[in-house]
This record gives structure tokens, sequence and C-alpha cells, in this order.
């Protein structure tokens, strides 16, 4: 995905906070050809998302194969092998298949350092007794089993708090944080070391909810590469946890340090608790802008017109006095209406989506400068 130049300064800005020699590591990365959904994937795009985005390295497994993961698993263990450490390679896998344990194995004696598992688009549900015996195989080279926790399924927490609790050497991760259980999720998750949630999302309270509620060792960096890129990403989760009051040391090892620990097979690095909610949550101005926002990243994602919800947004930005944050927010809304406007997005899959996700993250996060 395209970085729009509105992002680069408040991206490095952003950074400007992360202790010197931070080394970051994407729990979250894809590539493929054959999804049903038009998404594509390749190498050399990856490599290229990392470096436009300053980091080092990335998990990666394949995108949905209805033919089957056995090919593609050999091409993502053939990718990270040949990427001088930058990725490390985990297998996806259909628990419903024929052989789906004995592709498990297969692929993490190649060289892959676990699994990942997707509910939603290859139509299994938790409990799952293939998923039991895929978790206590990957924990026994203490690796990271990372489950599709966003959009489009119903609740698997209490299902993966079990899998937590009955395998404590497999690490768990909830990909998109865990947004499908993350309104009960935080006080099960405190008491399981082993369960973590990667950043892979949009929505700013949504990412809030998990800063606040969540122990930050337990969360990860993620970009969700293709369908985002790593500058997004990065602006994304620095805003957000900077505003839920995380000090540097933090933000670096969420950044990366503490998932080379888990795909390392160590111990993770105790932060402390989870803050709790943010001091400084704005006015409702900014409330506004972030709901009228919000609604049209949905409607752009749904390949909806969202031209109302950004006049909405921009109109909701007029308020008495000056406010920097509304500001910067009317000045990313204008980008997003000018692109819209023009041809230069002719063809795109969700057209200006970063200025607008961009839009709705800083009116979410007004403590934190721009």
């Amino acid at each position: 995905m395209p970085v729009d130049d509105a992002l680069t300064p408040l991206y490095a800005r952003a950074r400007q906070v992360l202790p010197a020699g931070t080394e970051w590591f994407d729990a979250h990365t894809h590539i493929g050809q054959n999804d049903p959904d038009g998404m594509t994937g390749t190498l050399d795009a990856l490599i290229a998302g990392l470096d436009e985005a300053g980091h080092e390295r990335a998990l990666v497994f394949a995108m949905h194969e209805p033919g089957g993961y056995a090919a593609a698993n050999d091409i993502i263990l053939e990718a990270a092998g040949g990427s001088g450490g930058r990725l490390t390679a985990l297998a996806r896998v259909d628990p419903g298949a024929h052989g789906a344990v004995r592709e498990a194995r297969r692929a993490l004696a190649a060289g892959a350092r676990g699994i990942k598992l997707h509910p939603r688009s290859d139509a299994f549900a938790l409990p799952h007794p293939v998923v039991d015996e895929l978790v206590a195989l990957v924990a026994e080279v203490r690796g990271p089993v990372l489950f599709h926790a966003g959009r489009g399924i119903p609740h698997l927490g209490e299902a993966v708090t079990d899998l937590a609790r009955r395998h404590p050497d497999a690490r768990l991760i909830l990909a998109h944080a865990g947004i499908s259980d993350l309104g009960w999720i935080a006080p099960a998750a405190a008491e399981l070391p082993n369960l973590f949630f990667d950043t892979a999302w949009w929505q700013v309270w949504d990412l809030l909810a998990l800063f606040c509620t969540v122990a930050p060792g337990q969360i990860l960096y993620a970009s969700d590469m293709p369908y985002g890129s790593g500058v997004l990403a990065g602006l994304i989760f620095l805003r957000v946890a900077q505003a839920a009051g995380l000090a540097p040391e933090a933000l670096a090892t969420i950044a990366g340090g503490q998932l080379g620990r888990v795909v390392g097979g160590e111990d993770p690095v105790d932060l402390g608790p989870a803050p709790g909610p943010p001091q400084d949550r704005g006015h409702i101005g900014h409330e506004r802008a972030v709901a009228y926002l919000t609604a049209a990243c949905q409607q752009t994602f749904g390949g909806h017109d969202p031209t109302e919800a950004l006049a909405l947004a921009r109109l909701a930005c007029r308020t008495p006095g000056e406010d920097p944050i509304l500001a910067r927010v009317d000045e990313l809304v204008a980008r997003v209406q000018e692109l819209r406007a023009g041809k230069a997005v002719g063809g795109e899959r969700w057209p200006a989506v970063e200025p607008l996700v961009a839009a709705q993250l800083v009116a979410g996060t007004p403590s934190v400068a721009v």
C-alpha cells in the first residue's frame, strides 16, 4: 500500500520518542497471490515496506490459499531462508484439512517457528480438537501461534485463554488487537504471561482500550502488510502507546524486543501492569471528529462513498480558538478529499485510506503532539 506524504512528518515526529538502537520486529505480515479477497503480497514488496518504515524484521506467513497451504508454506520458508534473518516464517495451517498436523510438523522441521490460524477464512470455530494438537506441537518448541481475532468471527477468547492455560510453553497471539474479545479479556490476560495481542488494527479507541487495559509486555507491534503500510502501523502504535502513558523503554520492547523473545523461545520481559485509562481524552470536538472519521473509514473499507462523513468531520474541526490537533485533522481530511477528487487514486482498493486513518488517529490521541 503506497504511503501518502502527509504521514511522513507525523511518523518522523512519533519516532523521536524511541530510545536509540530500537529494533522493530513486525508480528504480522503476509505473502501470497491467491487470496479470494483480491489482495496480493510479494517478498519484494514486503522488504520494501519494511525498508520504507525503517523496520528491521517481520514474522511472515501465507495469505488465504483455497487450494491448501503446503506449497504456500514452502514459498514462505524459502523467503525467510533467503532474507538474511529479516523474515521469520510461520506455517499457515487449516485445522479442518486432511493432514493438518502433519503439515505443521513438516513446516516446523523445515524452519518455521510457529503457526498462523485464521478461523474466518478457513471456516473453523474454537474450541477445535486439531487446534489443540497444533498448539501442543508448537509448545514443544516454545514458539508462537497467531490467531486471527479481528472482524468477521464470533468471540474466541475463552477458547484461547483455555489453550494458554493448558499449554504454557506456547506463545498465543491474538491478532488485530483481539477486538473479537477486547471488551472482557484483559483480566484473564493478566494471569496468562504466554498470551499476547498484536496491534494490526486501525480504530483509535479500540487500540486505546488495548493499551490501557492489557499489560504492555503482552502487546506486540504489527502492521498487517500488505493490507496496511509499516509507516501507518508504526504511527498508530506510537501515538496510541504514548497517549496511554507508556514510557519510551516500553515502546521499544513492544516495537520489537518482546517479539524477539517470543520467537526465540525465551521468557517474555515483564513491563508491569496495564496503565489504566488515559488522563486526557480531549474534548467533544475531538470525539466528534473520531466518530465521523471512523464512519468514513468503515465506508471506505466497504467500498462506499464517505463524502458526507468527511464533510461532517471537517465541520467538527471548527471550534472556538486554536486547536493544533483539530487543525492537523482538518489538513489530513482535506488531503483525503483532494485525493478522492483527483485521478491519483484511480483503481485503488481503499482510496486515500492512509491519511483518513491517520486523521482519526490524531483526533483520538490529542495528548500527543503533532
